[in-house]
Formats: C-alpha cells, structure tokens, sequence
C-alpha cells in the first residue's frame, strides 16, 4: 500500500516517514503555536504517540491525488494537515480501495476516512461523520454530448459508469425505478473501482455517462485532454447536484475520543477562518458548512 506522509507544510514520501519515525517520532517538528489545546486534549495519547493514519481512495482529484511533481496534494489532503496542526500530531494519507474502506478501519490498518465520504445513514451503522463539506452528484458526458444527455429521465435506456461502493449506486437505481414507471426502460449500471477507469470506459464509450462527485465531474470536464475530452450536465433541476448532503471524515463508532478530537479540530479551523480559506483556495466556498457536525445527516 502506498503511504504518504503529510507533514504540516509539505508532503513527504514513505521512506522519509519511516526514518522520521524511527528518529523521534511524529511530535517532531510541532509548532505548539499552531496546536488547539482544547482539542489536543481530546486526543487519545496513542494518537500523539503514533499519529493518526488516513485511509483514502487515491487519486480522486480534487480531494486526494498527485500532483505533476508526485506529491500528494488536493482538499482533503490539505485539511488533513490543518487538523494534524490543531491537534499537535501527523495525519498519514494511504492508499486503499473506496469499496472496502469502512472495512479497512474495521481491521484496524487505518484509524480514521478522509476521502470524499458521504455521511449517509446506512454508513452510520458502522462509522461516526464529522461533517466537513456539502457534496451532491453529477455526470459527465463524452464532449458535445453525443446522446443528448440533459437530466435524469434521458438516462433510461443508457449505459452509466458509476465507482464501486459509492452512492451514486443507490442515486442511480431510484432514478431507475423512475424510469420504470414512466414505462421507459431501465438504467444499466457499470461499477469500475475508481476514477480513472470510469473516465478511460466512458472515452472508449464502453458507457454513455459517468455519474460522480460534482467537484469531481466539474475538474475532470476541466482537465481532461485539456478540458476537451468531456462535458458537465448540469441539470436545472438539480443545481447543486443529485442529492446533495454531508460528506464527512469517518471514525469507528467505538472511537469517540479519537471522534471527539478531529470534530474540535475542524471547528477550531472554521472558528479561525483557515477552513474558509482552504474552501476559497479549491473554488468550494459554497459548498462550506457552519460548524462540524457530527452524523448531519439525520
């Protein structure tokens, strides 16, 4: 499993995180001016100890991916070092696969999620949120949109790429099930297990569409081929997306100290503006929330 290392300026590479830890540990280095004590002192000693390891579906650009030069860069990576500034310790980002993450944490390989998460109710049963942005869905579309794709309803009858373990699962069978009603015919679902092989099959037009992430559709439509590979749909009906709501870093629910400590983090952030800031650096100012909430969702 690749490992990177979030330090609370830079991003180093795995071997450097070996050695540092073998040299004195992940306190090394913590400017004390930076450190929340009210939320330090929520924290678990193991976790200053050890620091806190993250997992994360990498890449998915703009939350987690590598830059032009190899670092580890993007939303979620530059929050994770904020918290880890608040908090007095290191959060390490690793790889892990989106569809089995929540299973990652219970075999115990990574102590928290931060990786573009939903706060959904049917996660809830294993995971607590701290509910950091508002995130909804959409698609996109091969350029010039060659099956005409507008909405909803213009997907019955077509082939859409969806990520394995995501939402977009469940979004996609009820917008199905409308289909069904309206006596079209129905949705056909591909699961591919990350980004770029969602983006790969819908330009080899083994799909019609690819539903994901807003953020996400929005910079792959962007950046891809230099923005001239895909389109948005931005549906009218739904401008904030499909089904917009919370999306959160995830912790065991037996964790609640180590829970606790990243919610005081990021209120902490947002109490100081270094949230607000981070949100306007990644264009996301209007999908901010006002505090950090725990399980939003409801």
């Amino acid at each position: 499993m690749a490992i990177k290392k979030i330090g609370f300026v830079a991003v180093v590479t795995a071997s450097l995180l070996v050695l540092a830890g073998c040299a004195s540990g992940p306190n090394n280095g913590v400017d004390q001016s930076k450190v929340d004590k009210a939320a330090q002192a929520l924290l678990p000693a193991e976790y200053l100890d050890k620091g806190i390891d993250v997992a994360s579906d990498i890449p998915y650009e703009p939350f987690e991916y590598y830059d032009e030069d190899g670092n580890l860069t993007g939303f979620d990576v530059e929050l994770g070092a904020l918290i880890g500034e608040k908090l007095g310790t290191e959060l390490r980002f690793n790889k892990t696969v989106f569809d089995t993450i929540i299973a990652n944490l219970e075999a115990g390989t990574n102590d928290i999620i931060i990786s573009s998460m939903s706060d959904t109710l049917e996660r809830q049963a294993k995971v607590d949120f701290v509910d950091y942005h508002i995130g909804g869905s959409q698609m996109i579309v091969n350029k010039g949109n060659p099956e005409n794709i507008t909405n909803a309803m213009s997907l019955c009858g077509k082939t859409v790429i969806v990520q394995n373990g995501t939402i977009q699962i469940d979004l996609l069978a009820t917008m199905s099930a409308s289909c069904k009603v309206s006596g079209k015919k129905d949705i056909v679902v591909t699961t591919l297990p990350d980004a770029p092989a969602m983006q790969n099959a819908l330009r080899a037009k083994q799909g019609d569409a690819v539903m994901m992430d807003s953020l996400v559709a929005q910079g792959a439509a962007a950046k891809a081929g230099n923005g001239e590979y895909f389109d948005v749909v931005n549906d009218p009906d739904a401008p904030s997306g499909y089904d917009a709501g919370f999306v959160g870093v995830a912790i065991l629910k037996k964790d609640t100290e180590l829970r606790d400590a990243i919610q005081a983090a990021l209120q902490s952030l947002i109490d100081d503006g270094q949230y607000a800031d981070l949100l306007a650096k990644w264009n996301m100012s209007s999908n901010g929330v006002v505090s950090a909430s725990i399980n939003g969702t409801k």
